[in-house]
């Protein structure tokens, strides 16, 4: 066998493993992690950044964020959701919720589902998971978000929001 027929059969055969990948993620759902960062502070203190996570660095004003998520199956709900945070002040909790809000026109207001409020349990160094859960809302009139507030410094520590997490199938 030539170098060329060995090139040819290995190209094919990548190829056909790319497809086969391809193809099994396609049925998984579409999940997506963000960093903190991406979030977009609407009230209280402005945000600090430490490899990607926001972190909150007043030691007398909460922190009020939006994360945006980006909905791209547009005919499937949010199923799962979760928002990693690190909460280091002793007696307050990072929270947040999933939201999905669209604009309705006709009645000058905004208009979706709203999920619950998942906090943080307790204070310390560990990055917490809050599962914030599915949410309604699918289709072009549709953005999906999580709003979160985060406690002021406490001794210094301040506390984040690590990443978040999105599935959509």
């Amino acid at each position: 066998m030539n170098a060329k027929s060995k090139i040819f059969r290995l190209s094919i055969s990548a190829a056909a493993i790319a497809f086969a990948f391809s193809a099994t993620q396609g049925f998984a759902g579409d999940a997506k992690t963000y960093p903190g960062s991406m979030g977009v502070r609407y009230a209280g203190a402005t945000p600090s950044y430490n490899f990607s996570a926001m972190g909150n660095p007043s030691s007398t004003q909460w922190m009020y964020v939006d994360l945006p998520v980006i909905n791209d199956d547009m005919g499937n709900d949010i199923s799962s959701s979760y928002v990693r945070v690190l909460d280091r002040h002793y007696s307050s909790d990072v929270r947040c919720s999933i939201n999905s809000a669209y604009w309705n026109s006709s009645a000058s207001a905004f208009y979706g589902y709203w999920g619950a409020n998942k906090s943080s349990t307790g204070s310390g160094n560990n990055i917490q998971s809050l599962p914030t859960g599915g949410v309604g809302g699918k289709g072009t009139p549709y953005h999906h978000y999580f709003s979160c507030r985060v406690p002021p410094a406490y001794s210094g520590n301040r506390s984040y929001i690590v990443s978040y997490y999105v599935n959509e199938n």
